[in-house]
């Protein structure tokens, strides 16, 4: 066996899948599940129950349905056979995500007082932050979710900044974070891959290694034989 000392491109995209789903499927549905019961608590006085309530289910069903896609993609290996299907369905699902949360607020910035809004704002900004050390292994993914969730809401806040005082500041910061965000999934993205190159390298070595034992070992005994004989 002739060891390759560089993790091949696909095998290398197919690994970092694997380490998104299996790192990224509990933590993305946790995470978000907080998420909307701190929207309920916030938001069930000043918004119609039923739209909370609508918003909330329509939510829930959309994380267990990425979750269920994670794991039957784990299970059935597609990531392996279809990686780039697989991939698709991650983005989509990350831009719908960021999506709900950016449309929520919209809605409820203009019905609800300052101090829920701004928590909210909190909340969303909190699980971004979150996501980046489950998310970021597919960087796109990580960005597809933070220009979903809170590029619209910082144009939003710029676009109506006449509405309330901070609109104009909130707007600036939310771009300004977005763009630190990414500078810092760079890094962080460069780091995950050379981790997942070196464990790769590791496992190759350790499995050329022990071909070469059990061709030895069956060398020995071949040798053996012949001298009994």
């Amino acid at each position: 066996m002739i060891y390759q000392r560089h993790i091949p491109r696909e095998e290398l995209f197919v690994a970092q899948l694997e380490t998104l789903m299996q790192n990224g499927r509990v933590a993305t549905l946790s995470a978000h599940l907080v998420g909307v019961i701190a929207t309920v608590l916030l938001f069930w006085q000043y918004l119609p129950l039923s739209v909370i309530l609508l918003w909330a289910a329509g939510f829930v069903i959309l994380l267990l349905l990425r979750s269920l896609q994670m794991s039957n993609a784990l299970v059935e290996r597609t990531f392996q056979s279809r990686p780039m299907r697989v991939y698709w369905q991650l983005i989509v699902g990350a831009v719908a995500t960021g999506a709900v949360w950016a449309a929520i607020y919209i809605y409820a910035a203009s019905r609800v007082p300052v101090t829920m809004q701004y928590t909210f704002l909190l909340i969303v900004v909190m699980i971004t932050a979150f996501s980046v050390g489950y998310s970021v292994v597919i960087r796109e993914y990580f960005i597809a979710y933070v220009f979903s969730a809170l590029w619209p809401i910082a144009w939003w806040s710029l676009v109506h900044y006449w509405e309330q005082s901070y609109n104009l500041l909130i707007g600036l910061l939310l771009l300004a974070f977005c763009a630190l965000l990414v500078s810092v999934s760079d890094r962080v993205y460069e780091s995950l891959k050379n981790m997942i190159s070196l464990n790769w390298e590791r496992e190759s070595i350790a499995q050329e290694l022990g071909d070469l034992t059990t061709s030895l070992r069956d060398s020995n005994r071949q040798l053996m034989d012949a001298r009994r004989q």
